[in-house]
């Protein structure tokens, strides 16, 4: 069908704010960027296209918290700074844990709780309900972003921006050098269920680490189907599920995982939906795809499974989770090979220590293998793009290879990346200097000193 096109009429949009900097997006990465930038003195404003804070920790149901500690022995945590502080400030509410558990289950209405009130302590201008639908650049700077939201379409002027949209929003539409895989890992629709039975001899765990290391690996088979659901008080017979997945009684799945820090009440993590999450249409199909296989999967549960006999949807994510769509051609590009053999950088300024994590095509069904890997450095070039200037780039779209980018895109992590972010931007601001030129034994000193670990 050829195309039509519309030609639309010039307008004269109003300038709302002009800041020092501009984070765009409020999840994972976009809090801890606009604290750390709000905190080096920065005057900061952060947009977020929901009604929350938290992205994937809250609105996604993405409520496992995964990165903040090493999976190997001695279980160090690798993340701490502002990203840390919000799970510290949410467990005094009793809405995380706060362990050397591989992950930590939360409550997302009290995460989304605790990053309102820090952003407000910290000073950042927040607004909600709001995205971007376009980018202001002269001559290879990026001076702003015109804002899409119920006032009409605005302007915000920054002198640096930091993109923490997850899909690279803001240098995508800069025309910055990005590239998209072929094959996208699958999405996933979580859910919580009610009135759940316990059905395992196992009692909920406090604590849950991983009996393997100190020396890296592939989880093995006994390693991947006994530790890596964080309730294993929740048992279900994954044999039966993938017999029930061959026959067509359920959908595709992934796990399932199970967590949640109320006995009766499990999340869910198993739901595998495939499309481009920066398509608008396969994003559409995706949701309504994911809530009739959650309705399909609990109604096999109900029916087959002990436990389960009494147990309802009590609520999905409002927001697909989303694994990859773009990512950034930086100036330098982390690698799997990288992870794997530890390498070290004189710019690090984060650590990652999730395992490389990439979801199977569509097919498969249950766990998938995973190397763990030592804790490893991160370094700032990732964050640089080559091209636009007064623009960083933090969360799971940094300049990766698809493999490493499989460890890097958990909350955990992509919130040490923002935390960074938002620091270099605000020493940008401060010193007059574009992000390639800022000095970087001045940046990793800033890190440390609002108690973030760029070494171990």
């Amino acid at each position: 069908m050829e195309k039509r096109y519309y030609s639309e009429p010039k307008k004269v949009l109003p300038i709302v704010e002009d800041v020092d900097v501009l984070v765009v997006g409020g999840g994972p990465a976009g809090v801890p960027a606009a604290i750390g930038a709000a905190r080096a003195g920065a005057k900061t404003m952060i947009i977020e296209r929901l009604g929350s804070f938290g992205g994937m920790w809250t609105n996604g149901l993405v409520i496992s918290l995964a990165g903040f500690n090493n999976w190997l022995r001695p279980y160090q945590r690798v993340v701490k700074g502002a990203t840390e502080e919000w799970i510290i400030e949410a467990e005094k509410l009793g809405g995380v844990e706060n362990n050397r558990s591989w992950v930590l289950s939360s409550d997302p209405e009290i995460m989304k709780l605790v990053a309102d009130r820090m952003l407000d302590q910290a000073g950042v201008q927040c607004l909600l309900h709001s995205w971007v639908a376009d980018v202001i650049v002269e001559e290879g700077v990026l001076k702003g972003v015109i804002v899409e939201n119920v006032d009409g379409r605005t302007v915000v002027l920054a002198k640096q921006i930091v993109d923490c949209s997850g899909n690279g929003d803001v240098f995508a539409r800069a025309n910055e050098a990005h590239h998209v895989s072929d094959q996208l890992q699958p999405m996933t629709l979580p859910f919580f269920l009610a009135d759940f039975e316990k059905n395992s001899e196992l009692d909920y765990e406090d604590e849950l680490i991983v009996p393997m290391g100190p020396e890296p690996g592939y989880l093995d088979e006994y390693l991947l189907k006994t530790y890596t659901s964080r309730r294993r008080d929740v048992a279900i017979d994954r044999d039966q599920l993938h017999k029930a997945a061959a026959n067509n009684e359920i959908p595709l799945f992934g796990g399932p995982w199970f967590g949640g820090l109320r006995t009766r009440f499990p999340w869910v993590n198993t739901t595998r939906l495939y499309g481009s999450a920066i398509k608008s249409k396969d994003i559409t199909r995706a949701e309504m795809e994911g809530r009739e296989n959650v309705y399909q999967i609990v109604k096999y549960y109900q029916g087959n499974c002990p436990g389960f006999e009494n147990a309802w949807v009590m609520k999905t994510a409002s927001t697909m989770g989303v694994r990859e769509t773009r990512r950034l051609d930086g100036v330098y590009t982390l690698s799997g090979q990288d992870i794997h053999e530890n390498k070290k950088f004189d710019d690090a300024i984060a650590l990652g220590t999730w395992p490389i994590d990439v979801h199977p095509p569509k097919g498969e069904t249950g766990m998938h293998k995973m190397y763990v890997p030592l804790p490893f450095q991160i370094p700032y070039r990732t964050l640089l793009p080559k091209q636009i200037d007064n623009l960083l780039v933090a969360g799971r779209c940094i300049s990766t290879d698809r493999e490493a980018m499989g460890s890097i895109r958990v909350g955990a992590t992509c919130g040490a990346l923002g935390h960074a972010a938002g620091i270099a931007a605000a020493l940008c601001v401060q010193q007059e200097v574009s992000p390639r030129n800022l000095d970087v034994a001045g940046l990793q000193a800033a890190i440390v000193a609002q108690n973030g670990i760029i070494e171990l």
